[in-house]
């Protein structure tokens, strides 16, 4: 019995700590971010890192050292532009992750109706079918030195012309350009006047006055211009992510990995499940590099209130001369290129539909989406969260798995987490610089 009061003073102490106990708002333990085994296979065959960067059957000096030397002067060169001042830099800015943070949409000679897409990663937005290397968010060129033909003549762009940088060419970069392609066609006559005017552009006189064996011969020049670029431009590339090294691990047969956070792994987790991210963003690349409706509305300044997106790119790239199929292309096998099965009737389901972008760097490259409406990684996720927007006149049936999904704050904030850890590596440092340009005759 001389114990019995020492027992009963235990009993009181142990209740009276479990009244305190559930009076106490103790913190939830951290969520068990283990991974299922669907989970598990999901990551192996729908992620990865990078392989090494895919051949351009289209560019046969795309390995060419001095092409891609070449195609970075002529990167940042604005003098072939109207003003002397716009260069693809103005708009695919290095130290803005290879795009344009200046307003939502981009500022050439004027304000264009979509935000600038980064450069980064541009070599590997490729079909996996048939060869493509879909460019611009509506697709309209299917290389990257298609792509670069583009902006120079473009009125609202850089506002130069077609001749106008053959001339360029001439005068700054003949010994450069000929090392490369070969000698450039006579430009001159004999008093040293230029045989053509030295602006001029499709759809201009000064151009279509030309013969067609003519205008051949300095369309090959100019492609030649944008075939620089391209083997410059495919040396941007974002690689050795944090989530490089998980993925690694995990692909290599372990079931975890501590290279990712606990949040940062729930946020992942999101990303292959309820966010359902996946469904369009996969591959190493994380862009199946296809066109959707996702919602976005045409919102904006200087966003056009109709867009009809991958409808008129799937127009544009046919009719292009400069496509994988055409002339100008060195695949070996055109048969094979994706634009030959692209038909006019395709266009009524593209209606509204842009590419999906890497998400590899992506921290790094707001604005997002076509329009540049969207200034945060938090702005894209609660987009897709409320299922999108109200569809703007030319937007067709919204892609199915966009949704409204429900996601909690937690899930939202973690899957932010989780997009960062996609930023790779700084770039070579040489890979940035302007160079030094060629002060010409």
């Amino acid at each position: 019995m001389a114990d019995k009061p020492g027992v009963l003073h235990r009993l009181a102490s142990l209740t009276l700590l479990c009244l305190l106990a559930a009076c106490v708002d103790w913190p939830e333990p951290p969520p068990d971010q283990t991974f299922t085994e669907d989970e598990l296979a999901i990551l192996r065959t729908e992620l990865g890192t990078l392989p090494e960067l895919p051949p351009d059957p289209t560019n046969r000096v795309d390995e060419d050292p001095r092409a891609i030397a070449l195609g970075q002067k002529l990167f940042f060169d604005p003098r072939y532009s109207e003003n002397d001042q716009i260069s693809c830099a103005t708009c695919h800015a290095p130290d803005m992750a290879f795009q344009d943070d200046r307003a939502p949409t981009s500022l050439g000679l004027a304000y264009t109706g979509r935000h600038a897409p980064t450069v980064i990663n541009a070599a590997y937005s490729m079909n996996s079918r048939t060869w493509a290397n879909w460019m611009f968010w509506d697709g309209r060129a299917d290389s990257i030195w298609g792509q670069a033909l583009g902006p120079p003549e473009s009125r609202v762009e850089m506002g130069g012309s077609r001749l106008g940088i053959i001339y360029f060419l001439d005068r700054y970069y003949r010994d450069e350009y000929e090392a490369v392609f070969g000698p450039l066609p006579p430009l001159f006559d004999e008093e040293g006047e230029p045989l053509y005017p030295t602006a001029g552009m499709p759809s201009e006189a000064a151009w279509d006055d030309l013969d067609e064996s003519t205008k051949q011969l300095l369309n090959g020049v100019y492609v030649g211009f944008g075939k620089a670029i391209s083997a410059y431009e495919r040396r941007i590339v974002s690689r050795n992510a944090r989530f490089d090294a998980f993925i690694t691990e995990i692909i290599d047969g372990a079931d975890d990995s501590d290279v990712l956070t606990a949040e940062e792994k729930l946020g992942l987790k999101v990303f292959i499940g309820d966010g359902l991210c996946i469904a369009c963003h996969k591959g190493p690349n994380f862009s199946d590099a296809r066109f959707r409706n996702i919602g976005l509305a045409q919102v904006g300044e200087h966003v056009p209130a109709e867009d009809e997106g991958r409808a008129a790119g799937i127009r544009n790239v046919i009719d292009s001369p400069f496509n994988c199929a055409g002339p100008f292309s060195d695949h070996p096998d055109k048969s094979t290129c994706a634009v030959v099965d692209l038909e006019m009737s395709d266009r009524a389901r593209a209606l509204g539909t842009f590419k999906t972008p890497t998400l590899r760097d992506v921290s790094r490259s707001a604005p997002y989406g076509h329009t540049g409406g969207l200034a945060t990684l938090e702005d894209v996720i609660e987009l897709y969260d409320r299922g999108g927007d109200e569809p703007g006149t030319y937007q067709g049936d919204l892609h199915p798995k966009v949704r409204p999904l429900g996601l909690t704050e937690e899930e939202k904030a973690a899957l932010v987490v989780f997009l960062r850890t996609l930023d790779g590596e700084p770039l070579e440092p040489s890979l940035h610089i302007r160079p030094q340009l060629p002060m010409g005759d």
